[in-house]
């Protein structure tokens, strides 16, 4: 039987990241859903993957695709995130 993951098991590495504070909300509920998704999709996390689009991260989210298209860049920008191929994956996991 498969060990399950509880959601949230990252939460406080994430939290107390100095990158964390000038996030805005849509940023950092985007890297915390991200850190848990990682866990099973290789895709977010696992270097020399195609990473994951934009439509794929709003998808596994369950979000809405214009705010994790708007928050992004500012992942990319404080090194959370990193563009790999056409997509993205997490950089600090």
């Amino acid at each position: 039987m498969a060990r399950r993951e509880r959601p949230g098991k990252h939460a406080r590495s994430v939290m107390s990241d100095r990158r964390w504070q000038p996030l805005s909300l849509a940023a950092r509920a985007i890297w915390l859903g991200l850190t848990d998704i990682g866990d099973v999709v290789p895709a977010i996390r696992a270097p020399g993957r195609s990473g994951a689009t934009v439509d794929e991260i709003a998808r596994y989210l369950g979000a809405d695709v214009d705010a994790v298209r708007a928050a992004v860049p500012e992942l990319v920008q404080c090194g959370v995130l990193e563009a790999v191929g056409a997509g993205y994956r997490l950089a600090s996991y």
